[in-house]
């Protein structure tokens, strides 16, 4: 009588903050990094439980023979809290509220005609942020520790507390020429294990992921030289850096092991944040996520400007040198870029562009959708100068510079003082807006 429904335990074809229908490689592919982050915890957990390798050590070394400091300046979990809790506060504090105030390109209320607040970023648009960020913290925070506690069993390096820690038995010496081992202590024994974990420290990794990030929301490489936004990205450093001195002071590690681990904590910080958000020279992307991952297809080439040569693979240069734009040669004038030439021919290959979608985008709400970089980040382009032509000689397409590769916005109207920044001679502003600048007789544009 009573039949028993059928429970369907396919994986979701939507993010829980998105209509974006998705292909379920793609959510897989997510889940694999949420995956990676819970195998570190679990490493890190199954790795501290091991019992670390025991170095020999001498007990007339008077550099493993401080005192053991019962309270530390800074106790392990306020390190964690400074390093991890404080982070991911920011990120959250910053994308939902912050994020978008001081933008230029506030969308206007429908209704009563005003500016909105809260900028041009939707909510979906502030959770991928979230997303993003947080995930990039934790994979950082995770591939650092579970390095760190993999060498230090390894190693097995005596931490400067070591006498103090083992408390040798009344008459011990060396057993070796200079040497003795932890058979002769008699100290507590969970105090003696962590004794031998000295090498290295990790202490960097949150923190300067945390600089990483604010420096791209900031876009501190925007070549504006704005001293406030160096102070404000250098602070998360300057508390790492605290905290790792508190290490030595606390004689639990040695000066070669928080430089060492510093090293490990900034290159594990560095990989994670690149692979969810653009390099900070990149200053047009303004720091904001890669969009979601077409995970299984082959990478996407840049929009404009793709060349390919004969082996098949893309040739494409991509220049933004102020420097080169007064050396460049001069073009002839059926070359030269009419000043009402379409933005979108000649845009910056990297450049958000909400009409160049991958393969697969395919959204619910009538493809009206972004996943936080598509749409929202004031459109700045590559000038009108960055122009393909073609090569007559070697009978493929050769990239060509104008004489600018200023970036603009696409939100301005395109004028002839963009691109080109030359002046219009009497008879160019009698040839209408429709044709090229001639220039006058002898007169270079």
């Amino acid at each position: 009588m009573f039949r028993r429904k059928k429970v369907n335990m396919a994986i979701p074809a939507k993010l829980p903050f998105s209509k974006r229908r998705l292909r379920p490689r793609v959510i897989v592919s997510y889940i694999f990094d949420y995956v990676i982050i819970i195998a570190c915890v679990v490493g890190f957990w199954i790795l501290d439980s091991i019992e670390p390798y025991h170095q020999h050590f001498s007990l007339t070394n008077t550099s493993i023979q401080y005192p053991y400091a019962v309270h530390e300046r800074i106790p392990i979990p306020y390190a964690l809290c400074i390093s991890g809790a404080f982070p991911i506060a920011l990120i959250l504090v910053y994308t939902l509220f912050i994020d978008g105030l001081f933008s230029h390109n506030k969308p206007q209320d429908a209704v009563s005609g005003k500016r909105k607040l809260r900028g041009p970023h939707r909510w979906k648009d502030r959770l991928w942020e979230l997303n993003c960020g947080v995930l990039g913290l934790l994979l950082a925070q995770g591939l650092a520790f579970v390095i760190t506690q993999a060498l230090k069993n390894a190693c097995g390096k005596p931490r400067p507390d070591i006498i103090d820690r083992c408390q040798p038995r009344d008459g011990s010496k060396d057993l070796f020429p200079g040497l003795s081992n932890s058979s002769i202590c008699t100290g507590d024994p969970a105090l003696l294990k962590d004794g031998f974990r000295s090498w290295p420290s990790a202490s960097f990794a949150g923190l300067f992921y945390t600089s990483l990030w604010l420096g791209g929301k900031l876009h501190i490489m925007d070549n504006r030289g704005e001293a406030w936004k160096a102070l404000l990205v250098t602070v998360p450093i300057l508390a790492a850096t605290l905290v790792a001195v508190s290490r030595i002071m606390d004689a639990r590690h040695h000066p070669f092991d928080v430089i060492t681990g510093s090293m490990l904590g900034i290159a594990c910080a560095f990989v994670a944040y690149r692979q969810y958000f653009p390099p900070l020279s990149e200053a047009w992307r303004k720091g904001r996520a890669y969009p979601i991952r077409t995970w299984g297809t082959d990478p996407s080439m840049p929009n404009a400007a793709r060349l390919v040569n004969s082996s098949g693979e893309s040739s494409t240069a991509l220049r933004n040198t102020e420097n080169e734009r007064m050396n460049q040669p001069e073009l002839p004038i059926s070359e030269r870029v009419s000043p009402n030439a379409s933005p979108y021919l000649n845009s910056n290959p990297y450049a958000s562009n909400m009409y160049n979608r991958r393969p697969h985008d395919h959204d619910a709400d009538g493809g009206n959708w972004s996943s936080s970089e598509d749409d929202v980040t004031d459109g700045y382009e590559m000038g009108q100068g960055y122009s393909t032509g073609q090569s007559r000689s070697a009978g493929h397409q050769t990239p060509q510079y104008g004489s600018s590769t200023a970036y603009v916005s696409q939100t301005q109207p395109l004028t002839a003082d963009v691109g080109l920044h030359a002046p219009r001679s009497p008879i160019d502003a009698m040839a209408g807006p429709g044709r090229p600048l001639t220039g006058m007789p002898g007169q270079a544009i």
